[in-house]
C-alpha cells in the first residue's frame, strides 16, 4: 500500500506521509499514516482540529488554535496537559513533568528520500513549557525513539535521549520557535515569510466567508498592513505640539518680559532723574553755602581793609589833631609877635604834611588808574567769562573814579580776582597742551619730510618694523645658506588695473599689505627664526600652504596684477570672495563678501563702513607717486595747522601775561585815593590862605582870627578823630560778626560736604552727568543760580512711585503667565526678571525656535520617510502580490470561469496617491524629495492635508492599514455561447446561490497560498480546510476537491462524518478519529473501507 502511495504522489510536491503525536490533547501516542490528501473525521470533541492544530504548529509555529471554531481556551500548554476542562482534579490527562512530541514525515520526490521533521515540548507545570524543533534528514518515523515499552507502560523519551537509529541527537540540533519554523519551513522546499505563510494557511483553514467581497479580500487574502510608523508620527506630533506651546509660552513670555523692561527703564530712567536732582540738590546747597562762605570771606576782607584805610585815617587825622592842638596852644598862650611867628611856623607845617598827604594820595590814584587800564584791558577779551555781573564789570572800569562806595569797589576786585587768577591756571594748561601738540607737530612734520626725501628718491615705505623684520629674516636665511627673496607683498603687487578701487581694497587689506612673502621651500625656517628672534607685530605668509585657485571674475583679486606666483595665491585668498559691488543692492546681494568704492563692506553676513582717509596707497608702481602727493599735502596741512597753533599759543601768553601784569593784592590799592586826595587839596588850600592872611594882616584882629580858627580847626580834627574812633570801633565790631557767621557757615559747609562726598560714593557714576546737567541749567544765569528745587525732586517722586506701580503690574502679568510665585514684584526684582528675559530672549526661545524647526522636520520626515514611504512600499507590494495571484488565476480555471482580483483607488485618498505619483519624479523616495528644494506647492499642500487628516483621524486603521486605501472586488470572467461574459463578484451577492457564492471565496484562497508553491519547485503543497465547506452541495464540494488535486495541493480536511461520502469519495485517505474512554484513537482506511462495501 506505501508503495501504491508513493506512486501516485506528484512529482513536484513534498509529500506529508506520516503524522505522530505524542502526549498531545486526548491523543496518547498515536501515528497516522498519510496517503495524499487526507480527511479527518468524528463527532465533535473527538479531536479534528486538534490534529490540524498540532500541525500547523510544527510547521509555522501557530498557537491560535481551532480558529474556525474561535476557540481562544486552547493553548500549547493546556494540549500537552490534555486539558478537558472539566471541573475537579481530573481536568488534566496529564501531571508533573511532561514531554511531548509532534512529527510529520515527508516524502521527497526528487531527493528520493523521506525526512522527519518534529517539535518537542516540554512542560514542568500547569502554564510554562519550552518547545524545540528539529529536523532528522534521510529518516523515516520508526527511525527515532520517540517512545518506549516498558513492561506495560509506554516510557516517553526526554529531548536529551531523543536519538535515530540509537545515535542520540546534539543540543545544536535543536532550534527555539522562530528558527526552527524557518529551518522546518526551508527543508520543506518553502522560501517564504513564516509570519505570512502562516496567515495564509490559517485563512484557509478558518475559512469564513463574507458577503462583502472587499472585506474578504482585504482580510483573508491580504495580509495586515498596519504601519507602526503612526504611533512614531503621532509622538512626534505630539512633540511637536508640545515644543509648540512651549514655543508660543516663551513667546508671550517674551513680550510680557519686553514691558516689563519697558516699565523697569522708565523706572530706572526717572529713578536716575531723581537721583540726579537730589544729587544736584545737595551739590547746588553746598554751593550756595560756598559761595555765601566766599561773599562773607569778601565782606570781611573788604572791612579789614576798611579798618585798616580807617586806621591810617586816624593816625593822619591825630597827627593833624596834634598839630591843631599846638597851633591852638600857641595861638593862646604866646604873646603877638611870637605867636604870629609860631603860627606862620606851625601852619607851615601843615602845609608840608599836606603835600605829603597829597602825593602819597596821588600815587595811590596812579596806582589804581592802572589797575582800572589793566583790568578794561582784561575785560575786553574776558566779556566771556562767567563769574562776573555786568554791575561788577561797569565799576572795575571806574575804579579810579569817584562816586562808588570803596567796599563796593573792594568786593567788585577781590571777586575779579578770583576770576582772573582762575583763569590763569586754564590759561597755563591750555598753553602746555598747545606747546605738547606742537611738538607732537613738529615730530610728525620732520617724519613726513624723512619720508618724502625717500619718496623722492622713489623708494616705498613701509612700516618700520616690516622693513627691519625683512633685512633680519634675509640674513638669518642667507647665514643659514638659503638664498631667499624675503618681500612684501604689497611691492609685489605690479599694478592696480582698476584705480578707482584702490582706496577701498587697500583699506580691506590694512596690514596684510606689509606680510612677508618667502619661497615655499624656506616657509618653515622663517617660522623658526621669527621664534628664536620672538619678532612681534611681523607675519610671514605660509606660501607652502596656500591654495592655487584662479581669479574669481568679479572680484577684488581681478583688479591686482601680480606676476609672483606666492603673491599671486594670497591675493586670489584674500580677495576671491570679496565681490566689487556698485551699488548697495548689489552689496546686499553678497553678504558674504563685498565692496563698494566708498569703503562700504559687507562680511561674514554684517555690514560695515571703512575709515578711508588714513589708508596710503602702497599697491601698484604708481604708488610711491601717490604717497608722495599725499605726504606733501599732509605736510602743508600739518604746517598750517602748527602755524594756528602757535598763535594761539601766542595769545594764550599774552593774556596770562596780562593777568600775572597785574597786582592782585587789594592791600595795595586805596580805592577811595581821588576822594582822599580831594580833601588833602582842598585842607592845603584853606591852609595857604589861613598862612597868606596871617602874613597880608599883621595886626591883632588877625592874631584874633587866628585863635579863632585855630580853636575852630582844633575843635573839628577832634571830631574827626572821635568819628574815626567810631568806625574802627564799629568795624571791629561788624568783623567779629562776620567771624562768627564764617565760623557757623564753616560748621553748615562741613556738615554739607559730608553730604555731597556720601552722595559722590552712593551715586559715583551720576556725578559726571550730573555737573554737566548742572553746568548747562546754569550756563548765562549768573544771578539765578537755582536749577532745582524741593518741590522739583517732589514731583519726579510722585513720578517714580507711579513708575513702580506700573512696573509691578507688568511683573504680575507675566507671574501669571509663567507660574511663577506673584510675590516676586517690586523695583528689587528687575534684575531677576532682566536674568529670565535674558534667558528666553537670548537662549531659551532660540533653543526652543530650534527644536521646533527641527521637530517640525522629524515630523515631516517621519510622515514622508516612514509613513508615506512604508505605506507606499506595502501598497505597490499588495499591487504585485494582486498581480502574482492574478497570474496564478489565469492558469487555474474552475471550470469554464477564470477568476482576477481588481484593485480600484478608493477617492477619498486620492491625495496619497498623488503624492506618490509625484514622488516618482523623485526615484519613488521620499527622502530624496525631503532633501531637494520643496519648491512644488501643491505637493507642499497634499503632503499638509494627508498629514492633518491622519493626526486627526480617530480610527487610525483607517490610515495605517494599506488596505483601506483601496476597494476590492474578484471579476469572473467565463465563456457563454462562445463569447466572454464578465461580471463583478459584488454584483452577483445578492442573485447566486449559497455555493456558488462560497466557491470564489474558496478559489480566492487557493491562489493566495500559490503564490508560496512555485510550479517549478519541488516543496510541500499543504493546505488546511477546518469543518470543510460546511455550506457546499455535494456537486460543489467534487469540483473543489477537483480542483486542489489538478493544482497540486495536499489538503487536510476537518469535517464532521456526514461529510465522508461527499469529500472522502475524491481523496485517497480518510482516517476516523474514534474516542475510546479518555483518550482518542485514529483509524486509517475506515471510511474508504465501508464506502466500498
Amino acid at each position: 500500500m506505501r508503495k501504491t502511495g508513493r506512486t501516485t504522489m506528484q512529482t513536484n510536491r513534498k509529500t506529508a506521509t506520516k503524522l505522530l503525536l505524542v502526549q498531545w490533547s486526548r491523543f496518547q501516542n498515536v501515528c497516522i499514516r498519510l496517503e495524499g490528501s487526507t480527511l479527518f473525521t468524528g463527532v465533535n470533541g473527538s479531536g479534528k482540529s486538534t490534529i490540524l492544530d498540532a500541525m500547523t504548529y510544527l510547521l509555522t509555529g501557530n498557537t491560535q488554535f481551532n480558529k474556525a471554531a474561535r476557540d481562544r481556551d486552547r493553548t500549547v500548554a493546556a494540549y500537552v496537559r490534555g486539558d478537558t476542562k472539566s471541573n475537579g482534579p481530573e481536568r488534566y490527562l496529564r501531571t508533573g513533568e511532561i514531554v511531548s512530541y509532534i512529527a510529520m514525515e515527508f516524502w521527497s520526490p526528487v531527493d528520493r528520500a523521506s525526512m522527519v521533521a518534529g517539535v518537542c515540548i516540554e512542560s514542568a507545570d500547569d502554564l510554562s513549557y519550552k518547545s524545540s524543533w528539529f529536523i532528522c534528514r534521510d529518516t523515516v518515523m520508526e527511525q527515532l525513539n520517540f517512545t518506549a515499552v516498558e513492561g506495560k507502560t509506554i516510557r516517553f523519551t526526554p529531548k536529551q535521549e531523543l536519538a535515530v537509529n540509537k545515535r542520540k541527537l546534539k543540543s545544536a540540533d535543536f532550534w527555539g520557535r522562530e528558527r526552527g519554523v524557518e529551518q522546518v519551513l526551508r527543508a520543506l522546499g518553502l522560501r517564504c515569510d513564516a509570519a505570512k505563510y502562516r496567515s495564509r494557511l490559517l485563512k484557509m483553514m478558518a475559512f469564513n466567508p463574507e458577503n462583502n467581497i472587499d472585506q474578504f479580500i482585504q482580510e483573508c487574502v491580504l495580509d495586515p498592513g498596519k504601519v507602526d510608523s503612526l504611533g512614531e508620527l503621532r509622538e512626534q506630533k505630539r512633540q511637536f505640539e508640545h515644543i509648540k506651546d512651549m514655543y508660543e509660552s516663551l513667546r508671550a513670555g517674551r513680550e510680557r518680559l519686553e514691558e516689563v523692561e519697558q516699565r523697569a527703564a522708565e523706572y530706572e530712567r526717572k529713578l536716575k532723574s531723581l537721583q540726579i536732582r537730589e544729587f544736584m540738590l545737595c551739590y547746588q546747597r553746598l554751593r550756595d553755602k560756598e559761595e555765601q562762605q566766599q561773599r562773607e570771606t569778601q565782606q570781611k576782607e573788604a572791612l579789614f581793609h576798611r579798618q585798616s584805610g580807617l586806621e591810617e585815617r586816624k593816625k593822619e587825622l591825630d597827627r593833624q589833631y596834634e598839630a591843631a592842638g599846638e597851633r591852638y596852644r600857641i595861638a593862646e598862650q604866646n604873646d603877638m609877635a611870637r605867636g604870629m611867628q609860631d603860627s606862620i611856623r606851625a601852619l607851615e607845617g601843615q602845609i608840608r604834611t599836606a603835600d605829603e598827604e597829597i602825593h602819597k594820595y596821588e600815587e595811590k590814584r596812579e596806582a589804581v588808574r592802572k589797575l582800572q587800564t589793566q583790568l578794561s584791558e582784561l575785560l575786553e577779551w574776558a566779556g566771556e567769562l562767567h563769574g562776573l555781573t555786568e554791575d561788577e564789570t561797569q565799576l572795575l572800569r571806574r575804579l579810579a573814579e569817584m562816586g562808588a562806595a570803596k567796599d563796593q569797589k573792594t568786593e567788585a576786585f577781590l571777586h575779579a580776582s578770583e576770576v582772573f587768577r582762575r583763569q590763569g591756571r586754564a590759561f597755563e594748561k591750555e598753553e602746555v597742551h598747545c606747546e605738547d601738540h606742537m611738538e607732537q607737530l613738529g615730530r610728525e612734520m620732520d617724519e613726513l619730510e624723512a619720508k618724502i626725501k625717500l619718496l623722492k628718491a622713489n623708494r616705498m615705505v613701509f612700516p618700520a618694523g616690516v622693513e627691519q623684520a625683512r633685512r633680519m629674516l634675509e640674513t638669518e636665511l642667507t647665514r643659514q645658506g638659503l638664498q631667499a627673496d624675503v618681500r612684501i607683498f604689497a611691492e609685489l603687487v605690479e599694478e592696480v588695473t582698476q584705480a578707482e578701487w584702490r582706496t577701498a581694497v587697500e583699506t580691506f587689506l590694512g596690514r596684510k599689505r606689509f606680510y612677508l612673502i618667502v619661497d615655499g621651500s624656506c616657509c618653515h625656517k622663517a617660522m623658526e627664526i621669527l621664534r628664536k628672534k620672538a619678532v612681534h607685530g611681523v607675519n610671514v605668509v605660509l606660501t607652502d600652504r596656500l591654495p592655487d585657485t584662479p581669479v574669481t571674475p568679479g572680484s577684488a583679486a581681478e583688479i591686482l596684477k601680480i606676476p609672483n606666483l606666492y603673491a599671486r595665491r594670497y591675493a586670489n585668498y584674500l580677495l576671491n570672495a570679496i565681490h566689487l559691488c556698485e551699488s548697495e543692492e548689489e552689496l546686499h546681494a553678497y553678504p558674504k563678501g563685498g565692496l563698494m568704492k566708498n569703503g562700504m563692506l559687507a562680511k561674514g553676513y554684517a555690514v560695515s563702513c571703512m575709515d578711508m582717509r588714513r589708508t596710503d596707497a602702497c599697491l601698484g608702481g604708481d604708488s610711491i607717486r601717490l604717497q608722495l602727493k599725499k605726504a606733501e599735502e599732509e605736510k602743508e596741512r600739518k604746517q598750517e595747522e602748527l602755524s594756528d597753533c602757535q598763535k594761539e599759543a601766542d595769545g594764550i601768553r599774552r593774556r596770562r601775561a596780562q593777568i600775572r601784569s597785574v597786582n592782585w593784592d587789594a592791600g595795595y590799592y586805596d580805592f577811595q585815593a581821588a576822594a582822599r586826595l580831594e580833601d588833602h587839596a582842598r585842607r592845603k588850600d584853606k591852609l595857604l590862605e589861613d598862612l597868606e592872611r596871617i602874613r597880608s594882616n599883621p595886626d591883632f584882629l588877625a592874631i584874633l582870627q587866628e585863635q579863632q580858627d585855630a580853636r575852630q580847626e582844633y575843635d573839628r580834627l577832634r571830631a574827626a578823630v572821635e568819628a574815626a574812633a567810631r568806625e574802627i570801633g564799629s568795624c571791629e565790631n561788624e568783623r567779629q560778626r562776620k567771624e562768627e557767621e564764617l565760623a557757623q557757615i564753616s560748621g553748615e559747609l562741613y556738615i554739607l560736604n559730608q553730604d555731597y562726598s556720601e552722595a559722590c560714593i552712593r551715586h559715583m557714576e551720576l556725578k559726571r552727568p550730573m555737573l554737566e546737567e548742572y553746568e548747562s541749567l546754569t550756563k548765562g544765569k549768573a544771578g539765578s543760580r537755582q536749577p532745582v528745587t524741593q518741590k522739583t525732586v517732589r514731583r519726579l517722586e510722585g513720578e517714580l512711585k507711579e513708575c513702580v506701580r506700573q512696573l509691578e503690574d507688568a511683573q504680575l502679568n507675566y507671574c501669571k503667565l509663567a507660574g511663577i510665585d506673584i510675590n516676586r514684584r517690586g523695583a528689587g526684582y528687575i534684575p531677576f526678571y532682566r536674568e529670565e528675559y535674558r534667558n528666553i530672549a537670548n537662549i531659551r526661545i532660540e533653543e526652543v525656535h530650534n527644536r521646533l524647526k527641527e521637530q517640525g522636520e522629524k515630523l515631516e520626515n517621519a510622515f514622508m520617510n516612514d509613513f508615506v514611504a512604508e505605506i507606499n512600499e506595502t501598497v505597490r507590494e499588495a499591487r504585485e502580490e494582486i498581480e502574482t495571484i492574478n497570474r496564478e488565476l489565469r492558469n487555474i480555471p474552475f471550470g469554464s470561469d477564470t477568476y482576477r482580483f481588481v484593485m480600484r483607488k478608493k477617492p477619498d485618498r486620492d491625495v496619497f496617491f498623488r503624492i506618490c505619483k509625484r514622488l516618482e519624479e523623485y526615484m519613488d523616495t521620499p527622502e530624496v524629495y525631503m532633501n531637494s528644494a520643496r519648491d512644488d506647492e501643491e505637493m507642499e499642500r497634499d503632503i499638509r492635508e494627508f498629514m492633518s487628516v491622519i493626526l486627526n483621524e480617530e480610527d487610525e486603521t483607517e490610515y495605517t492599514d494599506y488596505r483601506k486605501y483601496f476597494v476590492y472586488d474578484m471579476e469572473i470572467s467565463s465563456v457563454q455561447g462562445g463569447k466572454e461574459i464578465t461580471a463583478d463578484l459584488s454584483k452577483k451577492q445578492g442573485s447566486a446561490s449559497n455555493g456558488e457564492k462560497q466557491t470564489p471565496y474558496f478559489i480566492i484562497l487557493a491562489a493566495s497560498l500559490l503564490q508560496y508553491y512555485p510550479r517549478q519547485v519541488c516543496c510541500a503543497r499543504l493546505v488546511f480546510i477546518d469543518e470543510a465547506f460546511s455550506a457546499l452541495s455535494r456537486e460543489r464540494i467534487e469540483q473543489m476537491v477537483k480542483y486542489f488535486e489538478e493544482n497540486h495541493f495536499q489538503v487536510f480536511y476537518a469535517a464532521p462524518p456526514e461529510k465522508i461520502s461527499s469529500i472522502g469519495a475524491f481523496i485517497e485517505s480518510t482516517v476516523s478519529l474514534v474516542t475510546s474512554g479518555r483518550y482518542t484513537h485514529a483509524v486509517e482506511g475506515l471510511a474508504g473501507a465501508a464506502l466500498r462495501k
